[in-house]
């Protein structure tokens, strides 16, 4: 089959996470192409830059602003002949409208997708968003789910929430917080422990438990590095690098 697009990622925010992107890339082709010899994977550029302000921390002004660093990330897949874009973190997607006034290359929303796909597993149901502080404080899942009637929940809805989004999702992810930051490690450092797995877990449950969650959302990239599989606390949880995935070579081979 021939590709019609070429795919730029936007990657490197970390750079655990863009590397699990491109290996659900071949998964999507795989499954939606038939890929099986190297000439028939999809064709990708990919701009990596890890140095990219935090996107988290830059939310909450604790960090420089993204953008400038987004929009050089997606001229280098542009420059590389790039026909679209993917973004390989949820949280940067708080800053794409800035980039997008400044550039005309499609980007494919990570969010809309897993929205989309929430949607049509849990019809008016109840989603648990497992994210960074960042995106679950921006509403960056939370507006779309609502536009399409499901009502989202996070551990900021449930008793202790401070407490447990810092325990049970923060740090995994970003390393321990001592003195007013996460001092590094967690997912982000070691692509994924059996400490962060067993932590996100149990937040995946309250969120099931207490939460009425009826489908789960791994609502930051490094996540599914620790958690893995299509189920967690007995409920489907949607993994939105690989919805993305899927989008991505969907649209380079107009399917």
């Amino acid at each position: 089959m021939r590709q019609r697009r070429l795919i730029g990622i936007v990657g490197g925010l970390g750079p655990f996470a863009h590397i699990d992107f491109e290996r659900k890339l071949l998964d999507a082709a795989s499954e939606l192409i038939g890929a099986r010899r190297d000439q028939d994977f999809p064709q990708w550029v990919l701009s990596s830059i890890p140095q990219t302000p935090d996107r988290t921390e830059a939310f909450f002004g604790e960090a420089d602003d993204p953008t400038p660093v987004l929009q050089r990330s997606l001229e280098r897949v542009q420059g590389a002949g790039a026909d679209f874009a993917v973004v390989a973190c949820n949280t940067a997607h708080l800053f794409l409208k800035g980039v997008r006034e400044q550039n005309p290359v499609p980007i494919i929303s990570l969010i809309e997708v897993t929205a989309d796909e929430a949607a049509r597993i849990a019809p008016g149901g109840s989603v648990g968003v497992l994210a960074t502080s960042g995106t679950l404080r921006s509403r960056l899942y939370h507006d779309p789910l609502e536009a399409r009637g499901l009502r989202p929940v996070s551990p900021f809805d449930l008793e202790d929430g401070e407490e447990l989004q810092r325990r049970t999702v923060m740090e995994p992810i970003y390393g321990p917080w001592v003195d007013g930051r996460h001092q590094g490690g967690g997912i982000k450092t070691d692509g994924g422990s059996e400490e962060a797995r067993a932590l996100l877990e149990g937040a995946a449950g309250r969120l099931v438990a207490d939460g009425g969650a009826d489908a789960l959302v791994a609502g930051c990239t490094e996540i599914p590095l620790a958690l893995g599989g299509a189920e967690v606390a007995g409920r489907p949880l949607l993994d939105p690098a690989r919805l993305l995935a899927k989008a991505a070579v969907r649209y380079a081979y107009g399917l």
